[in-house]
């Protein structure tokens, strides 16, 4: 078990909801849930994939979103506790589960936390598919290069569980990303984005020699 899990795993109390979002380190995380034995627990997920492994694991599982902490990943973080979380594509339910929780916790490396989100990372856009063509003509329109992320099992476009398309929409650099989010998210036909602003409580950062320090969202910043 990794330092950082551990830290993690210290946060949860006995009988309380607790929501695991996707991708190994929520695995692990609920490994570790397992290990830990609480009495109580419930686990709710945004992660269709990560709930079906709780309930491999025989973890008592809910389709509620409300959650007592709300653990997750993201592909970055900034200084303000800004996130970005597009590659997954399931940022509308995370969205949902984040705004839900009591607590939203973020396990991530340190690369992957700096002054200013990594431009690396696309703003993706869950867009119905009637919308996707004004959507990315408006994308363009505003500086931005928009496409359609493409499936890698098959030749088309990636669709969410509810069947919208993914547009990944990049710039040279995320200096006005609120800005650019909002216009984003107001155009019809646009469900969610993956831009998470102040809706992270903490950050639990790992270090390349494995150490884990936390970051904690400021008393008097929004959200």
């Amino acid at each position: 078990m990794t330092e950082q899990i551990a830290a993690a795993l210290a946060l949860i109390q006995p009988h309380q909801v607790v929501s695991l979002g996707g991708g190994r380190h929520m695995q692990a995380l609920a490994d570790g849930i397992v290990a830990r034995a609480l009495p109580g627990i419930q686990i709710c997920s945004p992660s269709e994939v990560t709930l079906a492994y709780c309930q491999t694991l025989g973890l008592p599982t809910t389709t509620q979103i409300a959650s007592d902490i709300a653990f997750d990943g993201c592909d970055s973080a900034d200084k303000d506790l800004n996130l970005l979380k597009s590659n997954g594509g399931i940022h509308f339910y995370e969205k949902l589960h984040a705004q839900a929780s009591h607590a939203y916790v973020i396990l991530t490396a340190q690369k992957n936390v700096n002054a200013q989100l990594n431009a690396a990372v696309p703003l993706t856009l869950e867009v119905v598919s009637a919308a996707s063509e004004q959507v990315m003509a408006s994308a363009k329109l505003l500086g931005l290069q928009a496409k359609r992320r493409m499936a890698t099992t098959y030749m088309g476009y990636t669709r969410t569980r509810d069947g919208n398309e993914l547009i990944d929409c990049t710039m040279a650099e995320w200096t006005d990303i609120a800005k650019v989010d909002h216009l984003l998210a107001s155009l019809p036909g646009v469900v969610a984005t993956s831009y998470f602003a102040h809706l992270a409580t903490s950050l639990l950062i790992e270090t390349p020699d494995g150490q884990v320090h936390e970051i904690k969202q400021s008393v008097n910043q929004p959200g």
